[in-house]
């Protein structure tokens, strides 16, 4: 089969995108007029591909673009010959590229796929087309699908709760991991990770696991967890605490440390890093407030024997 060739100008505009993504200078408008482009013409976004394959495939070769020692030997009177090698800002820009790309391509991707998402230590509510509200919690992304016979978010990263409109026919969905859940007339939060949990805090929902025969119906108060395409029901709570990080609370309940540490770490602006063994250590409840999500985590550190240090954007615990 025949590759079609791409326009050279092309290739030079997604050269100019994929070092804008890798200088890490791109922000939201920048992602916005990038996904754009790629939707043109389906040329753009094979040249995109290609560029960022290009400098990702430039990192096992660093070695090649070092300095080069030129022996000072002379023949036949003349200068001896020196290769040319590619400028010293073409090669920073090659290697810092590939280097960058290789810790945020995943990152970068996802944020071509998603309509909305907030960053560490941001919680952002969204109002979509049909009225609906998306809270979405810190570190989260959603894809929003609307068309004549359906309203379908894909949830990308993190959690969201909902607050569905309910004077629109068309059925609202939420897929996350293997699992859709349907409003039936509710409010709801999605948790993606390991496992997609649901958790009802207004009406009901239906959720539908890939494995599963027929619907599971929860209702307010009731949660259940999604795996491997199975749905398993878990412990009811009262409905208020249901996505409480909503009202800027943080509520953990009899949780592993090492999970609790990383549920307030997301809150945190900075890195939070955890060098310490902490699978022996007691579980943790408390009541705390997001935006102390510091204080958070030196107490629970604290209180478990942890140390903890601080360095310039990050928090080790060791």
């Amino acid at each position: 089969m025949t590759v079609p060739l791409i326009d050279g100008a092309i290739l030079a505009r997604a050269r100019e995108w994929v070092r804008l993504l890798a200088s890490g200078d791109a922000d939201a408008a920048d992602i916005a007029a990038l996904k754009d482009w790629l939707g043109e013409r389906p040329e753009h976004a094979r040249a995109f591909e290609r560029e960022r394959g290009f400098w990702q495939d430039l990192e096992p070769h660093r070695s090649l673009f070092a300095p080069r020692s030129i022996p000072a030997t002379r023949a036949h009177g003349r200068a001896p010959h020196r290769l040319r090698r590619p400028s010293r800002r073409f090669v920073a820009g090659a290697v810092a590229a590939s280097l960058l790309l290789a810790v945020t391509g995943a990152d970068i991707l996802l944020r071509l796929q998603a309509d909305h998402i907030t960053d560490r230590g941001e919680v952002r509510g969204v109002r979509l087309s049909d009225r609906s509200t998306a809270m979405l919690d810190a570190n989260s992304a959603i894809a929003v699908h609307y068309s004549n016979t359906e309203r379908r978010i894909e949830l990308l990263r993190g959690r969201v709760w909902f607050d569905v409109a309910h004077d629109d026919a068309r059925p609202f969905r939420v897929a996350a991991g293997s699992g859709v859940i349907e409003d039936v007339g509710t409010a709801f939060e999605v948790t993606e990770g390991h496992t997609m949990q649901v958790a009802v805090s207004q009406g009901a929902v239906r959720l539908l696991g890939s494995d599963e025969p027929s619907a599971v119906t929860l209702t307010a108060g009731q949660r259940a967890d999604l795996a491997g395409g199975i749905v398993s029901p878990l412990p009811a709570v009262l409905p208020g605490r249901i996505a409480a990080w909503r009202h800027g609370e943080l509520l953990i309940d009899d949780m592993p440390l090492n999970q609790a540490i990383a549920l307030a770490g997301r809150y945190r602006p900075g890195l939070t890093l955890v060098w310490a063994d902490l699978s022996a250590k007691p579980h943790v409840s408390g009541a705390f407030r997001i935006a102390q999500a510091d204080e958070a985590v030196i107490a629970m550190a604290t209180n478990a024997g942890v140390n903890v240090a601080h360095l310039p954007g990050a928090m080790i615990l060791y």
